[in-house]
């Protein structure tokens, strides 16, 4: 999962982590920035977003400090069909979605969450809450956009449940499971791979929240349906999901955008998010670390959801 994730990303180890202390010491202000795009390079090499369901295949990814690693998707009938099928060369069909209109933007908003900590007690609590964040900025903008909204769940449980069968090959850190419409956050994993760090946290949850969105609009099944058409792993099946991985750092950065210096985001904070996409990685799938970076940065610099229309965008801006 990039943002601080690499969604649909890719597996990762299960790390367990034990006796991790309740409360996190904060860096030194002058260490806590290179500190954070450290974790966040780490983040974004181990969280796995398996959006089964939709017939996404997964791909490898390589980070500096990690073995490759492979994710899966699993095929499931029924599947989320309203995006329009992308072209064999592009995406031009997808550009044209309904949450992509001129007009559709996020509202500010005022997001107030608990007490962040390590403790798994805490640490649901302020998932929980900013999951509700979350719920409260896309609703409307899906709505306006003539878009059907429906909430996604949220566990911190170890468990993979509908994922089960792809979760025990690929051992994902974190993921977005399209079969049970569920964010899957567990709690040893999330924090071993994002060092406890609060703003990696926000950028995790926010970019898997985005794969939700796109999951709703019916970008997600297009997308895979592109994939599945051109060929998993080839040029344009990368280019594919270069697309939506940078729409989703896009999206994003436009919920961070939305709720900076309200509530408990601090404008600090938010800033701090939208710069750790920079430092993902980069890899086939997901895109070079400038454009990683620069997407995620038109979605918080930008008004509508229109900044985030990766599909009509040049080859070169998603490479």
């Amino acid at each position: 999962m990039n943002p601080a994730l690499k969604s649909r990303d890719r597996a990762v180890s299960w790390l367990a982590v034990a006796d991790l202390p309740t409360v996190r010491q904060p860096l030194p202000p002058a260490l806590a920035p290179r500190a954070r795009r450290a974790r966040l390079r780490a983040v974004l090499g181990l969280v796995t977003v398996l959006l089964l369901g939709l017939g996404l295949l997964g791909r490898g990814l390589l980070d500096d400090t990690m073995t490759r690693v492979r994710g899966a998707a699993m095929p499931v009938a029924g599947a989320a069909t309203a995006g329009a099928t992308p072209t064999a060369s592009g995406s031009t069909k997808l550009g044209d979605n309904p949450l992509l209109a001129p007009g559709v933007s996020l509202a500010a908003s005022t997001c107030r969450l608990p007490a962040f900590g390590r403790g798994a007690q805490q640490l649901t609590s302020f998932l929980t809450a900013q999951l509700g964040c979350l719920d409260a900025v896309w609703r409307p903008a899906l709505r306006a956009a003539g878009l059907p909204f429906s909430p996604t769940r949220l566990t911190l449980s170890s468990d993979p449940g509908a994922c089960k069968s792809a979760a025990e090959t690929e051992r994902p850190t974190a993921f977005y499971c399209g079969t049970d419409n569920m964010l899957h956050m567990p709690v040893d994993s999330v924090l071993a791979d994002t060092g406890g760090d609060l703003a990696v946290v926000i950028a995790v949850l926010a970019h898997e929240y985005g794969h939700h969105v796109q999951d709703l609009s019916g970008i997600l099944a297009a997308e895979a349906r592109g994939e599945q058409r051109v060929g998993h792993g080839t040029a344009d099946g990368l280019e594919l999901s270069r697309r939506l991985e940078l729409q989703a750092n896009c999206f994003a950065g436009m919920f961070l955008a939305s709720v900076s210096g309200r509530g408990s985001v601090t404008r600090a904070i938010a800033a701090d998010g939208v710069d750790s996409f920079a430092a993902g990685g980069a890899e086939s799938s997901h895109g070079t670390n400038s454009h990683q970076g620069s997407w995620a940065d038109r979605g918080y610099r930008g008004d509508t959801t229109a900044a985030c229309n990766t599909w009509t965008a040049a080859a070169q801006d998603v490479s």
